[in-house]
């Protein structure tokens, strides 16, 4: 035996007894573990000994599977391992984009999500929020904005479930796309391509409303309003979609945008605790018109939009996304709270003046950090929206992308793949891809202030409600039940790294009955907004 192979037996030997003892320490009941980074390790096996390895996964012809205790070390001896660095480059460069083998989320990027979520979530609304708080008083607004955002949490929940069940069905399929999943890909596993097409479209047109309303609000706070418009617009997209590392850009760019927020709200409220009159607050309570609330408290406090791209920043790792979402909502609820009541306690008639306009016109100390926090909130909403939308525009991208694919397949089959990634992210694909986001949203807008309002009402709380609250329910429902039929669920899913192909994301957001009380309290929800505005159609025509 020459000397270069019998280092490579001994490292071999080494490198079982090493995952053993991890695995002992990280997987104590044998559930496999294949985070972290290639560094060497004896992890792979040749395709030419999988018949004698039962349960282990492929990935593009290497069988991966760490060496744990369920796994018997004279096999792993035995088997002829394929170190990393004896991999040729394309196979090196395949286990790379395997976002099941990257390194856990640091802290700062979970961080950075959190962020990001609570960046998405305070926009121009929240401005106005003590005007709509002071309809039915502080308690019984408050105790209707906590529910909200608890059922928001728990949607959220469900829809990352869906994300992560949706890109591992990514990872086991040869022909699928490695793309990042939006929204519109984890409705075709339920709905089909129609389905697809269909909820892509809702959703980016309730995206662009909400983006039309953001950056109306942003002009508003500018002396010329059509170049206010603009410059705000043009300013995040070109952060957005001038990188090439767009998302991960965007990202810190939004931690400096939201780190500004929380500085100008600090300001805010160091500025206004003293000099507020807080018997306000429980001036006036009135339980029957909370209800009415509640349809702009789902609009302020819903996210669910900026969620596959959480879920791409945190390599689809279940409980740093949960984390991270959890931190970001909560930090924007208590944020809420708190500017609804600063709002109602500084102003004296919040309920008919906007308290943000009344505190602008002033010359208060609460002025200056009351402007740098009017428009941080608002850029923040308007760097989510543009995430959102390039999430669901990569969705139709990479689905005519497909379908090309699939019509030259035996004409071009040898077309480099990376040649294929360099063109999608190309500086002039993501200017196209920009502009196609941001100039009918920026064109709208510019056109009158009184588009704010518009645009608000016409993303109201049926496409929220639908979106973010009946569906999200309905294809966990039914993933769970094919994941069921198919005998392919057994695992969490909440280990870092992302979804593993030994490990399918199940039931992380709860049990079934769980979800379908979710979806059916959206759908009274629903029917209880329909009896209202009905209603008061009605009203308004016997009156008439």
């Amino acid at each position: 035996m020459s000397k270069m192979p019998y280092s490579r037996c001994l490292l071999a030997v080494v490198a079982c007894y090493l995952s053993l003892a991890c695995q002992a320490f990280v997987s104590p009941i044998g559930i496999h573990s294949t985070s972290g980074t290639i560094t060497g390790s004896a992890r792979y096996f040749p395709t030419t000994s999988t018949s004698a390895m039962r349960g282990l996964s492929t990935y593009n012809g290497i069988v991966r599977n760490p060496i744990s205790k369920t796994l018997p070390l004279e096999l792993a001896v035995d088997a002829k391992f394929r170190l990393y660095s004896d991999l040729s480059d394309t196979d090196r460069e395949d286990i790379n984009s395997d976002s099941s083998l990257e390194a856990p989320p640091r802290i700062t990027e979970i961080v950075s999500a959190a962020l990001l979520v609570a960046g998405t979530t305070v926009g121009g609304g929240f401005l106005a929020l003590p005007s709509v708080v002071a309809r039915s008083g502080f308690y019984p607004s408050t105790t209707i904005l906590l529910s909200v955002w608890v059922y928001f949490l728990s949607q959220s929940f469900i829809l990352v479930e869906c994300i992560n069940r949706t890109k591992q069905q990514q990872q086991q399929s040869v022909s699928s796309t490695s793309s990042p999943p939006g929204v519109a890909a984890v409705a075709k596993s339920v709905f089909g391509t129609k389905g697809e097409v269909v909820i892509g479209i809702l959703l980016a047109v309730l995206i662009e409303a909400t983006l039309v309303s953001q950056i109306s609000r942003v002009g508003m706070l500018f002396p010329n309003y059509a170049i206010g418009c603009i410059i705000s617009a043009f300013s995040i997209a070109a952060i957005v979609f001038g990188p090439k590392s767009g998302i991960s850009f965007a990202s810190k760019a939004n931690t400096v945008l939201t780190t500004l927020f929380l500085s100008s709200a600090a300001c805010v409220f160091a500025s206004g605790v003293g000099i507020a009159d807080w018997s306000r607050l429980g001036s006036s309570t009135n339980w029957a018109a909370a209800p009415s609330v509640l349809p702009t408290f789902l609009q302020l406090l819903v996210y669910g939009e900026i969620l596959p791209t959480i879920c791409q920043l945190l390599k689809y790792s279940t409980k740093h996304i949960y984390g991270a979402i959890t931190f970001g909502s909560f930090l924007t609820l208590c944020l809420q709270m708190g500017w609804s009541a600063l709002g109602i306690a500084l102003v004296p008639d919040a309920l008919s003046l906007d308290p943000v306009n009344v505190l602008l016109a002033g010359s208060g100390p609460v002025k200056i950090p009351l402007f740098a926090l009017a428009i941080t909130a608002i850029l923040t909403t308007i760097l989510g929206s543009y995430l959102a939308l390039l999430s669901t525009a990569n969705d139709f991208i990479n689905k005519g992308r497909t379908a090309k694919g699939n019509d030259n397949d035996n004409d071009d089959a040898s077309q480099p793949t990376e040649e294929i990634k360099e063109a999608d992210n190309s500086f002039g694909q993501r200017v196209k891809v920009g502009a196609l986001i941001t100039v009918p949203a920026t064109m709208i807008a510019s056109t009158s202030p009184s588009v704010f309002l518009k645009a608000i009402d016409f993303a109201g709380s049926y496409p929220v409600l639908l979106l973010w609250g009946v569906i999200p329910p309905m294809i966990a429902i039914v993933q769970r039940k094919r994941e069921s039929e198919s005998g392919s669920g057994s695992g969490s899913g909440s280990g870092g790294g992302g979804p593993k192909s030994n490990d399918i994301v199940t039931r992380t957001s709860g049990p079934s009955g769980w979800l379908l009380t979710l979806g059916a309290i959206s759908l009274v929800a629903v029917g209880i907004n329909a009896i209202q505005d009905v209603t008061s159609f009605a009203s308004k025509i016997l009156l008439t």
